[in-house]
């Protein structure tokens, strides 16, 4: 049995589908080499049919990143300014976490881990750090976290990598 779908122009011009119907079907067609070839990996469907794209997916997780972040820095002068009501903004910030987790997408930063060429992010610059150990690189800053759709990247995060003097 096939999946139902309908194909549809997007915005930009190029076809889209919208999937309804049982999403175990829809499940079974996702994976390779099967006959409903038509159906990329790594899309998020619901039961009525809408269909998420990768894109939209890392582009929503990583501004939601961003925020979390730029929050944080200013985050004791909110609460001495807006008192407990900033605990509602930091509420609402995990609820969509939570939200994110629900369609099991996970945003990860890798500042502070150990850094080698088999890891699938994009090394934006690379220093110099005379403190490290010999032979050793160390992400000292994450510019774009990475995305993972149920495990599967679908954005990968961008790095500044320190380096020991001698490699």
């Amino acid at each position: 049995m096939y999946p139902k779908i309908k194909f549809v122009k997007g915005d930009d011009n190029k076809k889209l589908f919208t999937f309804w119907g049982d999403p175990l079907l829809f499940d079974q067609c996702r994976k390779k080499n099967s006959p409903c070839g038509l159906i990329a990996a790594g899309v998020l469907a619901e039961a009525d049919g809408s269909v998420l794209s990768p894109k939209m997916i890392s582009a929503v997780a990583i501004e939601m990143w961003r925020l979390e972040k730029r929050l944080s820095k200013i985050k004791d002068t909110i609460r001495e300014k807006v008192g407990s009501e900033a605990d509602a903004v930091y509420d609402q910030l995990q609820r969509i976490r939570d939200c994110l987790g629900k369609y099991e997408i996970e945003i990860k930063e890798y500042t502070g881990e150990s850094y080698n060429d088999g890891l699938s992010l994009r090394a934006l610059h690379v220093e110099t750090d005379e403190n490290l150990p010999r032979g050793t690189m160390m992400i000292i800053e994450t510019v774009k976290p990475s995305v993972y759709l149920k495990g599967n990247i679908i954005s990968h995060g961008e790095v500044v990598v320190a380096k020991s003097k001698e490699n």
